[in-house]
């Protein structure tokens, strides 16, 4: 009996050398990094030290790239300002401008205290920390499954 099996996917001992199994362990079991492997092919690219300024120069040129082509779209607007080159580029970065900025004021008037629901070291002031705790005479409730 001759074995059929390609001599590179067996090592000196007869053993495969790859196996789909462990291939397929290696693709879900994170480094020691805690790095899922997916996540190295899919988002690796952003450890290098130029990845942010790749993306911003990328930006860059398509706003550059889309107000060039601005300029030979026939406009048909209703205000007149809007048929300025650029409209749209500046009004879409002055929206989102405002909005972020006023996450600031939005932000002082919902935010409460620290110690709005109290000291979170300690027990409630109105309990008293040294008076024992008494069980409860109505006992607890029967739930299905549960003894008698």
């Amino acid at each position: 009996m001759s074995d059929e099996t390609p001599n590179d996917t067996r090592d000196s001992n007869g053993r495969f050398v790859k196996r789909a199994a462990e291939t397929a362990h290696r693709l879900h079991t994170p480094s020691e990094e805690g790095v899922h492997p997916v996540a190295k092919i899919l988002f690796g690219w952003t450890e290098n030290k130029r990845s942010g300024t790749f993306i911003f120069w990328g930006v860059a040129v398509l706003s550059m790239v889309l107000i060039v082509a601005d300029l030979g779209v026939p406009r048909h607007e209703y205000v007149e300002i809007a048929h300025a080159t650029g409209f749209y580029a500046l009004w879409g970065f002055c929206s989102f401008a405002f909005v972020v900025l006023m996450g600031w004021p939005l932000a002082r008037l919902l935010r409460r205290k620290e110690d709005y629901y109290g000291d979170p070291g300690g027990p409630p002031v109105d309990i008293d920390p040294d008076m024992p705790v008494e069980p409860s005479a109505e006992g607890t409730y029967h739930y299905e499954g549960d003894e008698d």
